[in-house]
């Protein structure tokens, strides 16, 4: 009796081990399962991002390619045509009651070839390239000056040199389209921009004295067509872009990159 009794305890053991061993090998098979699912995941992921950041890259280098064209146009035709018609005008024989008039017309041709030129300028990415952020932004912000409507103020780490090329033209085209959207809707006299920062990260804050408005509304309507370009580029250099505002307190953009412009 004493041996059927070891027997089938013995028996028990075996079934046991043998019910824990399925067990491990089912919760093995199920967490080899699970971190197969997380990789795949993720690596979905990663593929859907690098598509996204494929599509924004072609974007930009379309827009990019066609501010470049734009540019040629405007320095090649429109501004060459200009020029024709002021140095027609030097040799019209005049008369003196009319002569005032001419000189008139002469200084708005200049005028208006000079600003075709600095727009020109503006656009052209190989022009941004050379003479880095930095002076694109002071040329930007005298070109409001000249205006007469806006002062503006510019603060800048001591230096501060700018981060790669393709990082600095993308900031840039993000700065130009904040000031775009302050000159369209803030009614603002006053805009400052700020840069902190080195080589490896760049913190930039464009602010005005404008109306502001509810940062809310982002939530329920969703952002304009000038923020969603912001939003966009941001994503090509792995930016941040935060939004402070509030009715009557004017608007504060800030732009965060951290790293070169991922290559995919």
């Amino acid at each position: 009796m004493p041996q059927k009794q070891e027997d089938i305890l013995i028996t028990i053991v075996i079934a046991s081990v043998f019910l824990v061993l399925i067990g491990f090998f089912l919760l093995l098979i199920v967490f080899v399962f699970l971190r197969r699912q997380r990789k795949f995941q993720q690596e979905r992921d990663e593929m859907k991002n690098r598509f996204e950041q494929t599509i924004l890259k072609t974007q930009l280098e379309i827009q990019e390619q066609t501010f470049t064209h734009i540019s040629r146009e405007i320095h090649d035709n429109i501004g060459q045509v200009l020029s024709l018609v002021r140095l027609n005008m030097s040799t019209f024989s005049t008369v003196t009651t009319e002569h005032e008039k001419f000189e008139h017309t002469d200084e708005l041709l200049g005028k208006a070839i000079k600003d075709l030129r600095d727009l020109s300028h503006s656009l052209q990415t190989n022009r941004i390239h050379d003479i880095g952020i930095v002076e694109s932004i002071r040329q930007l912000l005298l070109t409001l000056e000249k205006t007469g409507r806006y002062k503006t103020k510019f603060s800048i780490v001591e230096n501060y040199t700018g981060m790669d090329k393709d990082t600095d033209l993308i900031l840039f085209r993000m700065i130009q389209e904040v000031v775009n959207n302050i000159l369209k809707h803030a009614k603002a006299d006053t805009i400052t921009i700020d840069i902190t920062g080195n080589e490896k990260e760049t913190t930039l804050i464009i602010s005005d004295n404008g109306v502001g408005f509810d940062t809310e509304r982002l939530k329920t309507v969703g952002p304009g067509i000038g923020l969603q370009n912001i939003f966009n580029r941001a994503k090509m250099i792995n930016a941040t872009v935060d939004i402070k505002s509030e009715p009557g307190n004017g608007t504060a953009i800030i732009l965060h990159a951290k790293q070169k412009l991922p290559l995919v």
